[in-house]
This record gives structure tokens, sequence and C-alpha cells, in this order.
């Protein structure tokens, strides 16, 4: 098949959790012999490589408007794959559904992973809520295949959406690199690199938006009488004003605010290293880095929503959004090394049960099939 992907950043994944599915997904369609093209924003890299681990790359620009710079690249984008006649479209973000009317008419049969409930996220105006409520609606009526990535949000399409067919449940998916197969000495020199050492610090590495609890978790940890740091890492996009207010909500010396951290190296060694890791999460769906840390094998503690509980299960420990039950649950986990490990080895079962990224990307074959009928 040929296959084109629109309305990520592009490959490889450098922003947020659709674009590592893109990729992941991507590199393996294209071993098993499919072609891929993923198009890319031009902003968003600086290289111009024609291919990335055997995916086309088609470089576009968007609009450095945070509001606009999703639906213009798309529709740039949408227009240069109706000229390539790709046998199905996969496309991110139910915003763009209205664009998706551009290969529909073209007879070219659509894919669609809407991103969760992406009209619940606090960053959007009510305005930009409303749009993609709206838009989210509509892709039940224009697209031939929705693929969701939590089984709430596939319900609610399912009731709420009437969709043309019932929408596929398709999860995030993670791979397995455990601590364990490090190479030590090139991990104590990264760690050092952020004044770190082994099982001796917090973690949190996420983008500095509300739907990710910041301001909510460093008020618990600055309750803890813990010599542990808190390594605080992740930042804001388009100079936001959340992003911010997490730079100067603390005075604690403790709360290393280090900013966004892409080196999938550094990444990785961080996970592995901590003595446990901080998630939030609130607007729904499957969180892709939450998932990225299971398959580290990291210890979790995850906001207690549906899904997040739904993708943890019982290989992490899930808190309430208060300051008590977070730091509660915190100071759990320091006063009890021995739980910690434990966490740490439910976490690689638990992504083996569902979430191994060959499976995910069986079922968006399967869904593909299904487009083109």
């Amino acid at each position: 098949m040929k296959i084109a992907m629109i309305g990520i950043r592009g490959v490889p994944a450098n922003y947020s959790g659709l674009e590592t599915c893109g990729e992941e997904v991507g590199v393996r369609l294209v071993e098993r012999g499919h072609e891929v093209t993923v198009y890319c924003r031009n902003e968003s890299y600086e290289d111009r490589e024609p291919e990335y681990k055997g995916i086309k790359r088609v470089f576009l620009p968007g609009m450095k408007n945070k509001y606009l710079d999703t639906l213009v690249h798309s529709a740039r984008s949408m227009m240069h794959a109706r000229e390539n006649k790709p046998d199905v479209i996969l496309a991110f973000n139910p915003g763009i559904s209205s664009i998706c009317l551009i290969a529909r008419f073209s007879g070219i049969p659509l894919c669609l992973n809407p991103d969760g409930f992406d009209w619940r996220r606090p960053k959007w105006p009510m305005v930009g809520r409303w749009f993609i409520y709206l838009s989210a609606w509509f892709s039940g009526k224009v697209i031939d295949q929705l693929t969701v990535d939590a089984v709430s949000v596939r319900d609610y399409y399912a009731e709420h959406f009437n969709c043309r067919q019932d929408p596929m449940y398709i999860p995030n998916g993670a791979n397995i690199e455990l601590r364990e197969d490090q190479d030590e000495e090139k991990a104590r020199r990264i760690l050092a690199e952020y004044g770190l050492e082994k099982d001796k610090y917090l973690f949190f590495l996420s983008r500095h938006v509300a739907d990710n609890a910041c301001l909510e978790l460093i008020e618990a940890y600055e309750g803890l009488d813990t010599d542990m740091p808190f390594f605080f890492a992740g930042g804001g996009h388009y100079g936001d004003a959340y992003a911010e207010s997490v730079k100067k909500c603390t005075h604690d010396k403790r709360v290393m605010l280090p900013g966004a951290i892409y080196d999938p190296e550094h990444v990785k060694v961080l996970h592995h290293n901590c003595y446990f890791i901080t998630h939030g999460n609130k607007p729904g769906g499957t969180s892709l880095g939450l998932l990225k840390a299971l398959g580290y094998g990291t210890c979790v503690m995850t906001f207690n929503t549906p899904d997040n509980a739904y993708a943890v299960k019982e290989a992490a420990v899930k808190y309430d959004l208060d300051s008590e039950d977070i730091r509660k649950k915190m100071r759990h986990l320091l006063d009890h090394p021995e739980e910690v490990k434990e966490y740490r080895k439910k976490a690689v079962e638990r992504v083996k049960e569902e979430y191994l990224w060959d499976v995910v990307t069986d079922k968006y074959e399967a869904a593909f099939r299904s487009a083109i009928g």
C-alpha cells in the first residue's frame, strides 16, 4: 500500500505523542513492504533529508500561529497528496476533518486518529474547543475509518457521533528497553550533565501545560521532607503563559527546571535512573508518554483518570488531583523502595499485555484495509 500521514509535525518525532505514533508505526509499515510518506512542517526541522528510516518526507510550510498552524499545513499536505494518489491517508487531529474533504472528493480512502478528547484540553479557548468538538462530530461523517487510542474515546464517538463505521480501538504503543541493559558508564555521564545520580531524583517529563498537572505536582513536592531533587523537565510552546507560570511557581531549590529535553538517549537514561516518575494527563485518551515510561520499566505515579487507570491497571500508583493525596503517594514510595522495584517489573509486564508497537501496527494495517473497503 501507498500510505500518506498528515496532521503531525513530521518524523523523526520531536514534539508529542502523535509524532511518535507516526514514526513508530511508519517505520514498521516500511519494514513490511509498504510505501509511507509523512508530511513534515518546515518550521519543525532544520534538515531537509528526503527519507528517514525508509519513510519519505515531504516538507511544506505551515503558519506560525498556535491555532492555524495545523490547519494550514494539513490543507497544503492534502492538496499535495491528492496529486500523488496514495492508497490511503492516515490523518491525525480531529480539527482537520473538514480539510479531509479534499481527499474524500478525490476518492482517496481516509483513516483519522482524533487524539483522545482534544476539545477538553484547557489550552484551547472556548471557541477553539467548540470548533474541535464540531470537527470531531463531522469526522464521523466523512472519515472511512476512525482509529481511537482509548476505549472511552471509542465508546464516546460511537454513542454521540453516529459514525459511518464503528471506531476502531488502536492504542498507542511502547518499546521495552530495560534499565538492566543500559550502558552504566554512558548513563553516569549523561546524569552528570544534569547534576543527577542514579535512583536519587524524582522525574517529570512532559509539556508544561495545564493538561499535565504541573503546578499541582510541584506544590505537592514542596511539602515533602526529602533530599531527592524533583527534576521537572519540559517546556511550553508559543510563549505559553502557563509554562511561564510553572517557571515562577516555586523558589524551592530542590525543584530543577532544565527545560525541554528531546535527545532520545537522554530521555531513556533519565527514565531508567529516576526513583520514580510523575505523570499528569487530565483530558483523556491513552498517553504515549505514560506508555513510554512503562516500557522503560520506570516506577510511575499517574493521575487517576479512567484512561490512565486502564493503561496502567495495577502497574503504577494512581493519585487524585489533590496536593495532599499526591504528597501522600510520593511519601509512600520514598519510604518503600521495595515497592518501587515491584512497580518497575509490573510496568514492563503491562506493556507486553497490550501495547507493543508491532501489535499496534497490525491494527493500523487492518484499519487501512477497512478504509479501502
